[in-house]
């Protein structure tokens, strides 16, 4: 029984030692999408202005080829945006949950507008951009 003892506390040392320097370097590899996520919302931040038209924020990024997407709501906890759409801009993806296809990044801007009466969220030209944020979503979930 003695003689087993070593070889399973090497198989243990050595298997705790893998998961550790996995977890380091995902946590790395993290840190890395990051911080190019934050230079992509910098980069639009700073031409991109809260009480820009939306016109403007669209035609700014039709210009630079960048695909968007409209979603209602980004900031549900906002009233004011529960009735404007919100623009959309993918920046990156990573790993998704079991439950999930897909877990993709965001740079949301996000629009307020007059009240319409209308039955659900609508895009104008005329709404105003109140902020620029980072938003994850995880999409094609059970």
């Amino acid at each position: 029984m003695r003689r087993w003892r070593l070889p399973i506390a090497l198989l243990l040392i050595i298997a705790l030692s893998a998961l550790v320097l996995r977890h380091f370097s995902q946590k790395r590899t993290q840190e890395k999408r990051e911080a190019g996520y934050q230079s992509a919302l910098r980069s639009y931040s700073e031409v991109l202005r809260p009480g820009m038209t939306r016109k403007e924020v669209e035609d700014y990024l039709r210009a630079r080829n960048a695909e968007f997407r409209q979603m209602c709501c980004v900031e549900t906890s906002n009233r004011f945006s529960t009735n404007v759409y919100d623009d959309l801009t993918k920046i990156g993806q990573e790993d998704a949950p079991w439950f999930c296809s897909e877990k993709n990044v965001y740079v949301a801007f996000q629009f307020t507008g007059p009240q319409r009466n209308t039955s659900g969220p609508t895009a104008d030209a005329s709404d105003r951009l109140r902020a620029v944020t980072l938003y994850r979503w995880l999409e094609g979930c059970m």
